[in-house]
């Protein structure tokens, strides 16, 4: 079973929710002064829907162009550092895919050897919905292979990895 609790996952919910509340707006009168606002009375020709910007014709094509190059920059790579170093907490939650791109499920937990100081185990919760009915199973973590922008295991399915033993933790922390 995985780690996450209704209450956690109802506070992510509402966390997702407060941009769009943010988004809205006041109009009228200012709170503190008590009288209309010019700003929110008036919008300037720039914010209003359907207009021209007031900004002169130079910062237009300048801004176009700089969005244009920044669309077709390569992402920089998720799990890993600029000197090639996994990124443990980037790839814990991170969905894993077999080599034909089917999701068979999320690396709940990554663990590491004492002795060795390097990863060994890949505890990947399979099956269920938002964390809730899946199953814990523990992969060597060799058998991953992670990609600039995402985690794959390759010959895996769904269904094998739901035949897996349960994998449980000793502490429930």
């Amino acid at each position: 079973m995985a780690r996450y609790s209704l209450t956690s996952m109802i506070f992510a919910s509402a966390m997702l929710a407060v941009p769009a509340l943010a988004a809205t707006t006041t109009t009228g009168t200012d709170a503190n002064a008590g009288a209309s606002s010019p700003a929110a009375t008036a919008p300037s020709p720039a914010m209003t829907p359907g207009s021209a910007p007031a900004a002169d014709h130079a910062a237009g094509p300048a801004t176009s162009m700089h969005a244009t190059t920044a669309a077709n920059q390569p992402s920089p790579p998720k799990f890993t550092t600029s000197d090639n170093q996994l990124r443990a907490g980037k790839l814990v939650g991170a969905s894993v895919y077999n080599d034909k791109n089917q999701s068979v499920g999320s690396i709940d937990d990554i663990l590491l050897s004492q002795d060795q100081d390097k990863a060994q185990t890949a505890v990947i919760s399979v099956g269920g919905f938002l964390g809730m009915g899946s199953k814990l199973v523990s992969v060597p973590f060799d058998k991953l292979k992670i990609e600039k922008d995402k985690v794959v295991m390759p010959g895996a399915t769904q269904d094998a990895l739901k035949k897996m033993p349960e994998y449980k933790f000793n502490n429930k922390a």
